[in-house]
């Protein structure tokens, strides 16, 4: 249909016998299809191209001493946090017992976008790695689309079979959109690792969600790390640079976003040998009770009972909420135990403090009811709880309903029990 249009345009100019020489089609030599825009500007950013099947990846290399201080850590105390690992006892989800620190890969990347759908890009990605006497960053960044074969390709090559990541939100959005990407180009490079995963988020997360404005690894950085971004990049910032150097490809727009991706990666370092300071407590005094109260809380969580019960007893005191908090725990740990009239007489001091009274009140009721017989006692614990209606009017409506109901319910059975 085309080519029949084209035919009539002929006729009506009067070329119906001219014919249209086209131009034939450059093809590109070898040297231009190598040339790699403001490479000498990139390099003197230790930032060099590498190649593959036509198109190249920017991968940028750099390297620190052990003893440099990123906050108030030096890298080489790394080190020793895995080397206490391999003596704890206890399973830990951020355990790193019969790894080398040298197995750890500090992961992050930068994307085009906060989603998780096919349509945002990974742009840059990275790592640091503790190898021998420095800590390395690799850095690997997207030039264009055409180069995300490249991309991949010289990111697993490197990586090889290393096993653990250490990220921060990586488990729910950096290695995922890993995942995602890869599936467009995994006929051309190698497959992606069957990594362990350490997720730094969530330790930061169970320790200082109360205490910190936000779980932001820059807020994290700042109040517990003691590392303080100068001339940061805000993140919101980083695609839009990135769109603006895919228009012109000069390395100034995104010079600053190699910078923080670097910091983030470094951070993720020292983070990791800081919780693991805060969980194998190294220095108890410089621990706040909170924090420690936390440890033995994630421990509980994870089936650790033992050494969770210990930690709430050293902690358990009236008068403060974080002592009240492991009073309450310890009990309902006794009370795991069978442990009934220890329990019982941690639940009666909990009764009447502002945080646990309805809950302890709860408990002792249902203690007196199904253990010890008592019934009027239980009664009288029953009746506590159902009076402390302060308590019960700052929940949601919905659960007060349950809390009325659920009292009312208890009180009638134990009374029917007494007037048996």
């Amino acid at each position: 249909m085309l080519k029949n249009k084209l035919q009539r345009m002929k006729q009506h100019m009067g070329m119906e016998n001219v014919k249209i020489e086209r131009e034939p089609k450059k093809v590109p030599t070898l040297e231009e299809k190598k040339a790699v825009p403001f490479e000498q500007e990139w390099k003197s950013f230790d930032t060099t191209p590498q190649w593959f099947d036509g198109n190249y990846t920017l991968v940028r290399e750099k390297q620190y001493p052990l003893s440099h201080q990123h906050g108030k850590y030096q890298f080489q105390e790394t080190s020793e946090a895995v080397r206490r690992w391999q003596d704890h006892v206890q399973s830990h989800p951020l355990s790193a017992k019969d790894r080398h620190v040298e197995e750890l890969l500090f992961f992050d990347t930068e994307t085009t976008g906060l989603s998780s759908g096919a349509g945002n890009t990974i742009f840059l990605l990275g790592h640091c790695q503790i190898e021998s006497d420095h800590v390395s960053v690799k850095q690997f960044f997207l030039p264009g689309p055409e180069s995300e074969v490249a991309l991949y390709h010289s990111f697993l090559t490197d990586v090889g079979v290393l096993r653990n990541l250490v990220t921060y939100n990586g488990k729910a959005f950096d290695w995922p959109q890993v995942k995602t990407r890869h599936t467009f180009v995994r006929d051309q490079v190698p497959k992606l690792p069957k990594f362990g995963h350490f997720d730094l988020l969530h330790a930061a997360r169970r320790m200082w969600k109360d205490t910190l404005p936000s779980c932001k690894l820059s807020v994290v950085e700042k109040e517990i790390l003691q590392f303080e971004r100068e001339e940061d990049i805000p993140s919101y910032m980083a695609p839009m640079l990135y769109f603006d150097f895919l228009q012109d490809p000069d390395p100034e727009y995104v010079k600053g976003i190699f910078q923080h991706h670097e910091w983030d990666v470094l951070s993720l370092l020292t983070l990791y040998t800081h919780l693991s300071s805060v969980i194998l407590q190294w220095d108890p005094s410089s621990l706040t009770q909170k924090e420690k109260y936390e440890v033995a809380r994630w421990y509980e969580a994870i089936g650790e009972s033992e050494i969770a019960m210990a930690q709430y007893e050293t902690l358990k005191q009236m008068g403060t909420t974080t002592g009240e908090a492991s009073l309450f725990a310890y009990a309902n740990g006794l009370k795991k135990q069978k442990r009934w009239s220890e329990a019982l007489t941690s639940y009666v001091s909990l009764v009447g403090t502002e945080q646990y009274s309805y809950y302890a009140a709860i408990e002792c009721a249902k203690l007196y009811e199904h253990q010890v017989k008592d019934y009027e006692k239980a009664a009288y614990y029953c009746k506590q709880a159902i009076v402390d209606e302060g308590f019960v009017r700052k929940q949601p409506k919905e659960k007060q309903l349950k809390m009325q109901k659920e009292g009312k319910l208890r009180l009638d059975r134990i009374q029917k029990k007494m007037a048996k």
